[in-house]
This record gives structure tokens, sequence and C-alpha cells, in this order.
């Protein structure tokens, strides 16, 4: 209940300052192959981070088959959507998968913290790498120390606290870059889709930053759609199409996250189980 009044708060301070109905017109004239082309590229970015988590699983020897782990995953998307909480789609995954295989609850919550972990890690090298091509001449070489230092200290963290997950770092890693690029490639479409095309670096900060702060809301309303406005006091923003691109990616993620709910009845099976 918190994050939803965190929610409701930010948003009632947003829509004070951007009158809801100009958000709605903006909307209205959005470009909606623009937004197709956004919804399908976010749908692909989470086929791949559910790849991701499958990877975590199969290091604990939890072989779920790959396409009901996909099914898991997007019911659990949607428990983290539509309910309040923010870990109610983790906590689905673990329960679920323990009454069904009898699978270790700890080791469960460690590959699908882990998992969250990995996501992270790659916003932050994202941030880092887009913020450092906002610098000036040689300045830009900084992306090559930076990053190396912080690919260490994530390699580091895993190799200490979770060694059970160390083989396959790189390779979540990988995942996990590929399901921020294409959120922020869906970022741009919607940008696009409002005819806005300056700035889409600042853009895809300020999302990458969102992200990262989306767990103090109830799915990340209100935080994003916020933080889209002050950057528009600060940078060279319109904050009607910056708020409305905040309240798109939200709606384009509730359709991908509705789609959960599809999976709420079917039976689980192993990969040692035929296909």
């Amino acid at each position: 209940m918190l994050k939803v009044g965190v929610s409701g708060v930010l948003l009632y301070f947003v829509f004070r300052k951007i009158p809801f109905s100009e958000i709605g017109k903006l909307i209205k004239t959005s470009n909606p192959l623009f937004l197709i082309l956004a919804l399908g590229v976010f749908g692909l970015s989470q086929m791949i981070s559910s790849q991701r988590l499958l990877l975590y699983f199969h290091a604990q020897n939890f072989l779920i088959h790959k396409t009901d782990n996909f099914k898991l995953y997007l019911l659990g998307m949607f428990y983290n959507f539509f309910i309040p909480g923010g870990v109610g789609g983790d906590a689905y995954k673990i329960y679920t998968l323990h009454k069904k295989f009898r699978w270790n609850i700890k080791k469960l919550t460690k590959s699908v913290f882990c998992d969250r972990i990995s996501g992270l890690f790659a916003i932050i090298l994202l941030i880092e790498g887009l913020m450092t091509m906002m610098l000036s001449g040689a300045l830009k070489l900084l992306i090559i120390p930076i990053v190396i230092t912080t690919i260490f200290l994530a390699r580091l963290f895993f190799r200490t606290y979770f060694p059970q997950f160390k083989n396959i770092f790189y390779q979540t890693l990988l995942y996990s870059l590929s399901v921020q690029v294409l959120q922020l490639v869906s970022v741009y479409f919607i940008l696009k889709s409002l005819m806005q095309v300056d700035g889409m670096v600042l853009y895809f900060v300020v999302f990458l930053i969102s992200s990262t702060l989306s767990i103090i809301s109830f799915s990340g309303i209100g935080v994003r759609e916020w933080l889209f406005m002050k950057a528009a006091q600060y940078f060279t923003f319109n904050p009607d199409i910056s708020v409305s691109a905040a309240v798109l990616f939200s709606f384009i993620t509730a359709i991908v996250a509705f789609a959960g709910l599809c999976f709420y009845h079917f039976k689980y099976k192993t990969d040692t189980y035929s296909s």
C-alpha cells in the first residue's frame, strides 16, 4: 500500500503540472506503427529476460522446460505489475516451483535474486556508457576503465557471494545488456511515435535511472513519469512529450504483463519430460 501511495503522490504532482488532457491528446495523435514496434521490441526483451532466468535455474539444476519457464515468467510479470509489492511475481515463481517439484526454496530464491541483480548491473553499465558519451573529446575514453572496473566488481560480487553462478556470469550479463538495450529501443520507438527525435541519449539515461528507482513505487508507475517531468525542467525536454512517453511505456508493459494471465492454469514440466 505504501508503494501505491508513492505512485499516487508522484502522479498527483505530475498531473498538477501537466494536465492529463494534454497527455491524452498527444497519445491520440501518436503514430500507431511505432507503438506496435515498441510493443514488439519490449515483448522480445521479456523473452530474453526469461532465458536469463532459465540460465540461473539450470545452474542450480532446476531443469524447468524453457517454454514453461517463459509462461511462468509472464505470469510472474503479471503479479509484479498488477499486484502492489514489486516482488509478488518473484515470490509466486518460487512458491510454484517449490510446490510442483519440491525444489529448495533457498536455492530458488538465490536464482531469482541474482537474476534481478544481473539486470541492475546491466543498467549501471549502460548509464555509465551513455553518460560517458555525453563527454567531449578524449574524455569519452573514460568509458573503457569505468566499464572494466564495473564488470570486475560485478564479477567479484558473484564470485564472493554466489559462486554457484560464476560460470554463467558473462552469459547472463550479456543477456541483461540485451534486455536493457531492447527496452531502450522500445523507448526510442515510443518517442518516434510522438515525433520526438532530439535528446535521445538523455531520455535513455533518465529511463534507466527510473528503472532502478521503480522498486519504490507500484510497478514503476509515477516514478518514471515524475523523473521525466523533472528532467524536462533541466534539459531541453518537452515535458508533455516526456510524460506521455513514460505513460505509453507503462501501458505497453501492462499489455505484455497481462498476457501472463493466460497461463494461470497450466501444468509445468522439466526438461527431463517429453515435449
